[in-house]
């Protein structure tokens, strides 16, 4: 069995079985990878906060065939203080779903990587406005993966929207609801 060493970010963690989980990682050398982490559920496991969304860290896996297993962790930052704040949950949770459903396995894209971490960064320690930060995010990832806005960015929209049209934006669902036109 060989290991291998990762910086990765958890983005997805699934129950399985009684005590463990499946674990979605975005690393730095393989792009997106599933991880089994057993025993991790258990209340008093060691690797309790490495199968958290989240959770950015110095991950040990244990490589046999394409299956990986958590064997180890060392925690750079857990961005703990985004669990505290709905508004701040809210956007970091969209940040982990676009690089869960946009990142591909074993393919590493270094910007929509470092994009989507300081983010995460900016909205944990930084935000005074999560909207305006998660709209700029929102931007910078579709260039980050080679689309281009060729009208306005999603900033603008917000903009527009609030001042001229007095329309307050409260959820991504509603922004997409208003430029996108219904069937």
């Amino acid at each position: 069995m060989d290991t291998l060493e990762v910086e990765a970010l958890c983005v997805r963690a699934i129950d399985f079985k009684d005590n463990d989980k499946i674990i979605t990682l975005y690393s730095t050398e393989k792009g997106k990878i599933l991880v089994s982490a057993k025993g991790c559920k258990k209340p008093k496991a060691k690797l309790k906060f490495a199968a958290s969304p989240f959770c950015f860290g110095h991950y040990t896996l244990a490589q046999k065939g394409n299956n990986y297993s958590l064997i180890g962790c060392e925690l750079y930052d857990s961005f703990y203080d985004i669990a505290l704040d709905p508004f701040k949950y809210y956007a970091g949770m969209v940040i982990l779903e676009i690089l869960d459903k946009m990142g591909l396995e074993n393919e590493f894209n270094l910007a929509f990587f470092t994009t989507s971490l300081k983010a995460l960064k900016k909205i944990c320690y930084e935000s005074q406005d999560v909207k305006k930060d998660l709209y700029t995010y929102l931007n910078e990832v579709t260039l980050s993966l080679g689309y281009k806005c060729n009208a306005i960015s999603f900033i603008e929209f917000y903009n527009y929207y609030l001042h001229q049209l007095e329309v307050k934006i409260v959820s991504l669902r509603e922004f997409i609801d208003l430029i996108l036109p219904k069937a």
